[in-house]
């Protein structure tokens, strides 16, 4: 009898373990509340991207599994998307002939 229970709490114990991380790593509701916010990255200007990348930033720190999370490597892609932007605006209403020496 105690060979059975042994042998069954050898098998169940593993997945056990297995479930319990599973949970843990999804277990964050801010982490998909930050990726909803990093979607709209592309919209503000770079002074607020790093000042979400930051808010994720602290908030990994202080919870280190959420970096566990399905959802991180999303966020800190739209974060360096929004990071590395260049936008170049002409304004074509102005007549006078101009020279760019480089």
């Amino acid at each position: 009898m105690k060979k059975i229970l042994l042998v069954l709490l050898v098998i169940t114990l593993p997945m056990l373990i297995g479930c319990e991380k599973e949970v843990l790593s999804e277990g964050y509701p801010e982490m998909e509340a930050f990726y909803t916010e990093s979607c709209g990255l592309m919209a503000v200007t770079t002074d607020s991207v790093k000042l979400f990348s930051a808010k994720v930033d602290g908030f990994t720190i202080r919870n280190p599994e959420s970096k566990e999370h399905s959802l991180y490597p999303k966020i800190q892609a739209n974060i360096k998307s929004a990071s590395l932007r260049l936008i170049i605006t002409c304004d074509t209403t102005w007549d006078v002939e101009t020279h760019i020496n480089f």
